[in-house]
């Protein structure tokens, strides 16, 4: 097993965009089982596996079955064009039961929370005793606010570079290889190419959100700090990814086409798209440009705006030292 993990990763395993949550899960496999020949590890050893990624591991269900689809590829190789050097000729990870969770979350931000997303992100703008700017919630601020008023995932957010940002055709060109690896055009209100074009920007980096200096592995993440804001929010059981499912559910409930829809999130198959039709447009009387909306919700009235108003966001440039010690 530890010679098959061994190709596997140089065949596979390296070569993928998620190369660093891979390179962790075949570890874990080799940690349980690199000890066995190739045939030692039947349906039953890779079902115990599989079984103690929860029970043991703590993983959730929904990263067990991540960890599950890197085994059953790698079995699946090792069954079929490895067949001779392993001595197996059926992969013995189709015989495991998966329990696959239901990711149709219906989960979305209310008119009232993301009111109040918006103001908690907002007040964690700038450092209390002397206004400067929080680099972390900074970050995480402009993170939450592309995701909520465009639907893109996050690791496309991530992958954005400034020449990205179309803001005379008021587009965001979305370039990520996610999901087909086609590239597609979201629509960008003028709120969120005005909060753009604000953010502060990294010396010597194309991307908008490049990592910090030392991070490991190529994955970027959503900071921890995004939980402290959910919880000054008053806002329970939300995922950064829902608010990719709160920009389609609005779009929907403004009177927006479901095809429109699914190109717009990215989705190969109409089918991903329907479980936002049962919110159509008898849900919300009016219609109307959904980032637009979602907006309007987040802007505080006319006559706190000016108490509410911190000082303008400048236009910085930084060097990478800098980014890390303010995220620090």
């Amino acid at each position: 097993m530890t010679t098959l993990l061994d190709r596997y990763w140089d065949e596979y395993g390296i070569k993928k965009k998620s190369c660093g949550r891979e390179h962790s899960v075949l570890e874990g496999i080799r940690e349980e089982l690199g000890g066995l020949f190739v045939r030692e590890v039947d349906g039953r050893a890779v079902d115990r596996w599989y079984q103690g990624l929860t029970s043991k591991r703590g993983l959730s269900e929904g990263t067990a079955v991540r960890h599950f689809n890197v085994m059953h590829h790698m079995m699946e190789k090792a069954a079929s064009i490895w067949s001779k050097e392993t001595g197996i000729d059926r992969n013995p990870a189709d015989l495991v039961e998966v329990k696959r969770p239901d990711d149709q979350r219906d989960r979305y931000l209310s008119a009232e929370e993301i009111t109040s997303l918006k103001a908690t992100l907002d007040g964690k703008m700038y450092r209390k005793e002397h206004h400067a700017i929080n680099q972390t919630f900074c970050r995480l601020r402009m993170l939450v606010l592309i995701a909520l008023t465009t639907g893109m995932r996050v690791a496309e957010i991530f992958a954005l570079k400034w020449s990205d940002v179309l803001h005379r055709e008021e587009l965001i060109a979305v370039r990520s290889k996610l999901k087909g690896g086609k590239m597609r055009y979201v629509p960008m209100p003028p709120e969120l190419a005005r909060e753009i074009q604000r953010f502060p920007v990294v010396m010597g980096e194309d991307r908008i959100f490049p990592p910090k200096p030392g991070a490991s592995g190529k994955r970027q993440r959503v900071e921890g700090s995004f939980e402290t804001v959910l919880i000054l929010a008053g806002i329970h059981d939300f995922r950064f990814h829902d608010l990719r499912h709160t920009f389609a559910s609005w779009y929907m409930m403004n009177g927006g086409d479901l095809y429109e829809l699914a190109r717009i999130l990215g989705h190969a198959n109409i089918k991903m798209t329907e479980r936002y039709a049962k919110l159509s447009r008898g849900h919300i009387a009016r219609t109307g440009n959904t980032a637009r909306e979602i907006w309007k919700l987040m802007e505080p009235e006319a006559g706190d705006r000016k108490e509410q108003a911190g000082p303008d966001v400048p236009v910085l440039f930084l060097t990478p030292s800098d980014v890390i010690s303010g995220c620090q």
